[in-house]
């Protein structure tokens, strides 16, 4: 698939939101924006009459967790089986769907409490490929004896934190796999671009190029891997190979690097210091040890940083303002702030977290706890793009940006505020090109 749409495409007869002001059509070729309600009489390109709908900058995710949020999407979920043999039909079906499953292991969840079962119930179900069953509250796994042979644990009962760390490594097959079957759900939210926390220490460079490389062709939405490591001689061995926030392709860049509070504050000193000298943008929990260690290195060579502060509360906005730091929220937790954050012009961005919620939900949520919905959208839209340093080219329809769109049914400016999050996503356009349809338009 071309990673970026060559054709000219003309959206005619919309609600477009632009910098300017509400326009009524747009071009665009080569992946970006090239013209804002110009005469559109040439017979040339491709035309779409949005008949009305609104159009906005696509959506940008800044915390969300695609492939492990994909891989479980790639898992079975038994929550509605009531005996060993709807079980059995159950993960018999399942495999002969999945000849090669992820990682190599057939995983099955929520299995209900009242169903008891041993290594030997799974062994006659599927007994040559490792397979693990978790029950409905996370505390009990059991394996097969493929599984428990791999793992080297002679238990068919075993911890979850046990069988995640011993689980094997994605493989290039199992991440373009991810991205193929499930980067159409993203699309369908209006998301054009995500970003997603890695703290995978040593693979962050293979997990780096398999995107680069095997994968990149895949990808319809743009991602930003932000990586943290676990001591500074990790991050180093990073900056050694001269990767810096920014670089990559335009589909997959290096994002900030991921600074861990709960590290010894000797470590988190050190990185910061390594990452910001380097010139690599750095994101942080809301943590005393850290603020102080920004706010020093700032001092010494003062240039704009754009480093961000994770879940930030109201007693540091000023020292963020006066860093000028932005602020990541992730919408799992609660943020009173936000409000006194524009207030005092901190830009805002925020992920789903460890679940993927639709923007125009969060959105709504936002404005129902005080924002306006300018400010809502914004924080999916340019507050993103200038917390990403992307606000030059995405956050904004202008000309010469790129061509990162959303189609909706309804305008959030015209609507009820508790109507917003029931607002369909017609299209979505990604440089340009388009990877969501519903068929509406």
């Amino acid at each position: 698939m071309e990673q970026i749409q060559n054709e000219k495409i003309s959206l005619i007869n919309g609600r477009i939101h632009t910098r300017s002001g509400i326009a009524s059509s747009i071009a665009i070729k080569h992946g970006r924006i090239i013209s804002i309600n110009d005469e559109l009489d040439s017979p040339d390109g491709k035309f779409i009459d949005l008949h009305g709908r609104t159009v906005l900058p696509g959506f940008c995710d800044t915390s969300f967790d695609f492939l492990s949020w994909a891989e479980e999407q790639d898992r079975l979920d038994i929550n509605n089986v009531h005996s060993l043999k709807e079980l059995s039909d159950s993960l018999t079906a399942y495999a002969q769907a999945n000849p090669t499953p992820l990682r190599g292991w057939y995983v099955a969840y929520n299995l209900p409490e009242n169903i008891n079962i041993t290594h030997e119930n799974i062994d006659t179900i599927i007994p040559s490929v490792p397979c693990a069953v978790i029950d409905s509250k996370n505390n009990r796994i059991v394996l097969n004896s493929p599984a428990m042979n791999e793992l080297n644990m002679p238990q068919d009962n075993v911890e979850p934190e046990d069988f995640s760390t011993h689980l094997p490594e994605l493989n290039e097959r199992d991440i373009r796999h991810l991205i193929e079957t499930y980067s159409k759900k993203i699309n369908s939210l209006g998301i054009t671009e995500i970003w997603s926390d890695f703290y995978s220490q040593g693979n962050a460079q293979k997990l780096w190029k398999i995107f680069l490389n095997e994968a990149y062709d895949s990808l319809t939405f743009r991602l930003r891997c932000n990586f943290g490591f676990n001591e500074a001689n990790e991050l180093n061995e990073l900056l050694a190979l001269g990767i810096r926030t920014g670089d990559g392709l335009p589909f997959c860049k290096l994002g900030g690097i991921l600074i861990d509070g709960s590290l010894e504050q000797s470590e988190q000193k050190n990185m910061i210091y390594s990452a910001h000298l380097s010139g690599c943008q750095i994101i942080t929990d809301n943590n005393k040890s850290c603020l102080n260690a920004l706010e020093r290195v700032s001092k010494k060579i003062r240039k704009p940083t754009r480093h961000l502060i994770k879940n930030f509360t109201g007693g540091i906005i000023e020292r963020m303002k006066l860093l000028g730091l932005g602020g990541l929220v992730v919408s799992e937790q609660s943020n009173e702030f936000l409000h006194e954050a524009f207030l005092n012009g901190i830009v805002i961005s925020q992920g789903s977290g460890k679940i993927l919620k639709a923007p125009v939900e969060n959105i709504s949520r936002l404005i129902e706890n005080g924002l306006s919905v300018a400010e809502a959208l914004n924080i999916f839209s340019w507050g993103a793009a200038w917390n990403g340093r992307n606000d030059s080219r995405r956050g904004e329809i202008a000309t010469g940006s790129d061509a990162d769109l959303v189609v909706l049914e309804k305008d959030p400016f015209s609507v009820k505020p508790e109507e917003i999050s029931g607002i369909d996503i017609s299209m979505t356009f990604s440089a340009g090109r388009v990877v969501y349809d519903s068929g509406a338009v």
